[in-house]
């Protein structure tokens, strides 16, 4: 029932527009545009509406909390200093050597399922709860796998909490994840901040009611796009020959700063720089839209001082990684190797180093 769940929210997502659609596999190209029409038109999803948006997103967060039982609750709220918040992983749960904070998503019932969707969908943009609802629905993709058992490959091991009581007065946050995702977002002030975040997908794209899902193909089309579209001198410089098997910046490296690599922006053309903001705008557009443009414009302001770096080849067949990285950002995205399932397997972390879990804000 949950696994038709997930299959329903997909189609109807596509249905409305949102861009999970897999690049054009005939000639190679993006076809973002076209191949999201062509999902669409097949898409034949059942009547059933995705939850409607309350008012706010703290008054959505305490709906979800209140259709708890107790056990639940308690479970689901840590206070907002709690170190609790550091413990989240890309790993599947059956791998993990500590416990995922918050209540599971398999243990709650329709009506507690209904509130947390109502919450998703208020605290993430439209473009953002459809890649979380995507990497959650690839989970049913391993889920066929021989050691899926073993690993706990499944949908229902998602776990999400809260952390502080969710108001209009002080800070607050909130943590979503499981196997190749976690979304902890602080909101203060109205404004939600997105650090650290770890969005990863196993298959890169999978089929659902006929339609094929590929919840990080923008990221991986709108990088090899990039790094085509540099002059050779600027190429030659961004490309780097050695890079860390794993990335840099995500789970367990809090803190880590790299050094920086590659090409600085600065040096680029309006048109590069253009382009290289649609590619960030892709990780800060995850949140709603104000929050995304507040945090764009904050940037843009320090781009001169970014820098792109690319490893490997430049072409859709190859594992490729870049990063960039700035004053208060750094984005890595990880082509690597399949291991559950064909159909490729993507890892990306966002940080802003200067706020990581809105620690600054609540110093303020």
């Amino acid at each position: 029932m949950r696994r038709r769940m997930w299959a329903l929210l997909l189609a109807i997502l596509l249905s409305a527009g949102c861009n999970l659609a897999a690049p054009n596999a005939e000639d190679g190209s993006a076809g973002t545009a076209d191949v999201s029409a062509q999902a669409s038109a097949q898409a034949t999803p059942t009547p059933i509406e995705v939850p409607s948006q309350p008012g706010n997103v703290a008054d959505a967060a305490l709906a979800f909390i209140q259709a708890l039982d107790a056990e639940q609750r308690t479970a689901a709220a840590y206070a907002f200093d709690d170190p609790a918040r550091s413990n989240w992983s890309n790993l599947p749960a059956g791998r993990l050597d500590f416990k995922r904070n918050g209540v599971r998503i398999g243990d709650l019932n329709a009506a507690q399922t209904e509130a947390m969707h109502r919450f998703l969908t208020m605290a993430l943009s439209p473009t953002g709860y459809a890649t979380v609802i995507g990497i959650v629905g690839a989970e049913d993709a391993l889920a066929q796998a021989p050691q899926a058992r073993r690993l706990q490959w499944s949908a229902d091991n998602y776990w999400l909490a809260f952390f502080g009581e969710p108001a209009h007065s002080a800070p607050w946050a909130w943590q979503f994840g499981g196997h190749h995702l976690a979304v902890n977002v602080t909101v203060a002030d109205g404004r939600s901040y997105m650090s650290p975040s770890f969005l990863g997908v196993e298959p890169a794209s999978y089929e659902s009611d006929g339609s094929v899902i590929a919840p990080l193909a923008a990221q991986f089309e709108a990088g090899l796009a990039l790094v085509n579209a540099l002059d050779a001198a600027t190429r030659a410089t961004a490309v780097v020959r050695t890079r860390s098997r794993n990335l840099v910046t995500g789970a367990g490296q809090d803190g880590v700063i790299p050094a920086l690599e590659g090409a600085r922006v600065g040096a680029w053309s309006i048109e590069q720089q253009r382009q290289l903001l649609d590619v960030i705008a892709l990780w800060t557009g995850l949140l709603p839209e104000a929050s995304a443009q507040d945090r764009l414009a904050e940037v843009q302001t320090a781009l001169a001082d970014t820098y792109f770096a690319w490893y490997g080849a430049v072409n859709d067949n190859a594992e490729f990684y870049y990063r960039i990285q700035g004053p208060a950002l750094i984005i890595e995205f990880s082509v690597e190797g399949n291991l559950g399932a064909d159909g490729g397997h993507y890892h990306s972390i966002y940080r802003d180093p200067t706020n990581e879990y809105g620690w600054t804000l609540a110093s303020e």
